[in-house]
């Protein structure tokens, strides 16, 4: 069975399917999308429970011709790094949708819809092992947001998507000339035209090619994670975008950044990985402090979790462009553990604006803990996951990253522990400010309803299972991390005890 292919396609026959659904029959709408999510789910989780820890190449690979003669061929796949990014995508866009269900917005049927084609983009960047179809869910994966934040966001939700796409657009676009560039110089090294990531391995681009092609795709990676200072697009798209898809943004599409520097940027142009990697960790360092202190000094509470998602993104970035087989097997766990935590996260603060008319401003709201035991006691597990603290999920990602950079560079972990540090400064704020003190807002409405219980107990419930059994993602990310950082290990000169594996 082409499990990859299924996986990929069956939200896209959701979204299709919503067609047939009459306009204003919400229950119908709702069906459809929890039938496509909940069986992309089941199929992962079938996936994981099938993969080959051991390996480290494509498994599930299936692979079809479009026009061969002109590189076009659906290939998909997945390897230890990209097959928990496939269950991280389809459990938060389930849960969303689970969401969206019992608090379903105007227009439902293409609400739910744009979820599932958003679903599918990422899903098929996840799984593609080909460049061009790389791209074409890269750009696919756009519309969908777009719309979401055009037709449901808040007032400033039209300066705030045209930035968003203005800004998506140019690293795509330099991308497109990257890879077609690159597809036509492996022809003439390699015989035949081909976009195959894994075939590509074989191509060689001089000092000078590696660098410019790096930089072109990096730049792409760097405004979807998006990185400090290319970040401009962040807090407009996710301050007026519905709550649900900022938690998506958040906490999947970001990914998609930090999983092409692994799957393309590093193993294919490792000379031009290995010139950027100090300045881009320099980048990260500095997006870990900033991020920290606007945390700390945010207004409103969803801008303050916005911010720890900048920081803890670029302490995955960090961890990357380290080269080191630990620090990596940390960031891949780590984009698990910051997808779930910030998910989590927005979705309390919907909980919370609720209680307040809709308001997110930090000094309006107080002492919600007396009415709302509940979710004082979830928004405990969440703010203690986001410290970091030993014991949580946070803590074992941020400690393999760490222990990877201070092998490589100790001055820059130890000035990323400084973004350890306002952690504790900004999560105690949010936590304390809104739970705790003087009564502000109506703490009867902030409390968690059944609802919102099936959509934040199994988000809580996964960061326990990682805090207690990380091994479970960690032990088969290994293989594919080493095939990943080999060549830029080589190109950077690390000893050969630090070199796992060869491409």
């Amino acid at each position: 069975m082409p499990w990859v292919t299924a996986i990929v396609l069956l939200p896209l026959a959701g979204a299709l399917a919503m067609l047939a659904v009459p306009e204003g029959d919400a229950r119908q709408a709702r069906a459809f999308a929890l039938v496509a999510s909940a069986g992309t789910l089941v199929m992962t989780a079938i996936l994981v429970g099938l993969f080959d820890r051991g390996r480290g190449d494509l498994q599930f690979v299936d692979r079809q011709n479009w026009a061969r003669s002109v590189g076009l061929v659906w290939n998909v796949g997945v390897d230890g790094i990209s097959l928990w990014l496939l269950l991280l995508a389809s459990g938060l866009f389930f849960v969303g949708i689970v969401a969206a269900c019992f608090r379903t917005p105007a227009r439902p049927r293409a609400f739910l819809g744009l979820l599932l084609l958003a679903e599918c983009g990422l899903l098929g960047l996840f799984a593609s092992g080909d460049l061009i179809l790389f791209y074409v869910f890269w750009e696919a994966m756009l519309v969908p947001f777009y719309f979401l934040i055009a037709m449901w966001g808040g007032p400033g939700r039209g300066p705030a998507t045209l930035k968003f796409v203005i800004y998506t657009m140019v690293g795509s676009l330099l991308m497109l000339v990257a890879i077609l560039f690159v597809g036509f110089s492996a022809q003439d090294q390699l015989g035949q035209l081909t976009f195959n990531i894994q075939e590509l391995h074989r191509a060689h681009f001089s000092s000078a090619e590696s660098t410019w092609l790096f930089a072109a795709f990096g730049l792409a990676f760097m405004i979807k994670l998006p990185l400090w200072p290319f970040h401009a697009w962040m807090p407009d798209a996710y301050r007026e975008a519905p709550i649900l898809v900022t938690a998506l943004l958040a906490g999947v599409m970001s990914k998609a950044g930090v999983y092409g520097l692994l799957r393309v940027g590093l193993p294919l142009f490792p000379v031009g990985a290995e010139r950027f990697a100090i300045p881009l960790s320099v980048l990260a360092v500095i997006g870990i402090i900033y991020g920290s202190l606007i945390a700390w000094r945010a207004r409103t509470m969803r801008m303050l979790v916005a911010y720890t998602s900048l920081a803890h993104l670029g302490f995955i970035v960090l961890g990357i462009m380290a080269f080191d087989q630990t620090a990596g097997q940390g960031a891949v766990l780590q984009m698990v553990n910051h997808g779930i935590l910030v998910a989590a996260a927005f979705l309390i603060v919907g909980i919370v604006a609720r209680a307040n008319r809709g308001s997110e401003e930090m000094d309006e709201i107080s002492g919600l803990a007396a009415g709302a035991p509940r979710l004082a006691g979830i928004f405990l597990v969440v703010a203690m996951a986001g410290l970091a603290i030993p014991g949580s999920n946070n803590f074992v990602g941020e400690f393999f990253i760490l222990t990877g950079v201070f092998r490589q560079h100790v001055w820059l972990a130890l000035l990323a522990c400084i973004g350890i540090v306002y952690a504790a400064v900004y999560m105690l704020r949010l936590y304390q400010d809104s739970m705790n003190g003087p009564l502000r807002g109506d703490a009867r409405a902030a409390e968690v309803r059944l609802p919102e219980a099936l959509v934040l107990v199994p988000l809580v419930l996964a960061m326990l299972a990682i805090a207690l059994w990380p091994a479970g993602i960690v032990g088969s990310t290994g293989p594919s991390v080493a095939r990943a950082l080999g060549p830029a290990q080589v190109a950077a000169d690390r000893p050969a005890s630090q070199i796992a594996a060869a491409p």
